[in-house]
């Protein structure tokens, strides 16, 4: 398998490991809704499913691995009764992968 290059906040990575989950992250239309609804605005996980259609359940797996992964800015506050809750935003502005015979193939991720 050749190897990736993958520019991820300014940094290049050249793991197998890291590649790949990058490539199924972005390979997978829940990921890429999400990330697509917090790129303006922090989002709730109630507003991530609402605008998405995706199931709650869906919506707490995804933004754990999206955090996990550095794809999304997580910050949290406290409401009037004290309950803390979450607010996400993407970090991820645009994608580009690039092939090329010259060089590694490459995966730029922009925030």
């Amino acid at each position: 398998m050749i190897p990736v290059q993958v520019l991820l906040l300014g940094r290049y990575i050249l793991e197998k490991t890291v590649r790949d989950t990058i490539l199924k992250t972005m390979a997978n239309g829940q990921a890429m809704d999400i990330l697509e609804t917090t790129i303006g605005s922090s989002k709730s996980v109630l507003e991530i499913s609402s605008s998405t259609k995706i199931p709650l359940t869906q919506v707490y797996r995804w933004v754990r691995k999206l955090s996990k992964y550095g794809f999304l800015r997580v910050s949290g506050a406290t409401n009037e009764s004290g309950k803390k809750y979450f607010m996400y935003k993407s970090k991820v502005n645009s994608i580009k992968i690039t092939l090329n015979t010259m060089s590694l193939p490459q995966i730029e991720i922009m925030s």
